[in-house]
């Protein structure tokens, strides 16, 4: 058996609606870019837009909610973008595009007829994104607990299904 070795995270994407699940995994995303040194691209996809492509006129108030969450990470490389279309297949292309190490995203919670009918972001995501996705639930339990993080991925557990 050879050993795969696992890249360092370089790039951390963290897509947003700008609603409390996003909030929730905003902190986890913060955390694991401060801790590993990580950039942070904090992506927005409008879910009312019918255009696809980059947006250059963006509603005022989810400009200023970017600038915020930039703002409070003096520390941390961070890297603003808007962009239009399925936001599901715009999260995966834009990890895939700008070279994504870690997706870190909330959850709704949906389940059942109404996950049926809307489908789940997430979902899409974690079952499409060619890189680790983490899913934060809206309300996790206590705090995030990524303090000093040790990875430790011995070939067995690397190996392909």
């Amino acid at each position: 058996m050879s050993e795969r070795t696992i890249e360092p995270i370089r790039r951390i994407l963290f897509p947003t609606d700008f609603s409390p699940a996003a909030s929730a995994a905003f902190e986890y995303a913060e955390r694991l870019a401060a801790a590993t040194g990580a950039g942070l691209l904090v992506l927005h996809v409008p879910q009312d837009s019918a255009t696809v492509g980059p947006l250059n006129n963006v509603d005022g108030e989810k400009k200023r909610q970017l600038e915020a969450v930039q703002s409070q990470l003096p520390d941390v490389d961070i890297e603003r973008t808007f962009y239009a279309g399925s936001p599901g297949e715009v999260i995966c292309w834009i990890a895939q595009e700008r070279r994504c190490d870690q997706i870190v995203m909330g959850t709704h919670g949906r389940t059942g007829l109404i996950n049926l009918l809307m489908g789940s972001v997430a979902e899409y995501v974690v079952r499409h994104a060619r890189c680790p996705v983490l899913t934060v639930p809206s309300r996790p339990r206590g705090e995030a607990p990524l303090k000093d993080p040790a990875i430790d991925f011995p070939p067995p557990t690397i190996q392909p299904l």
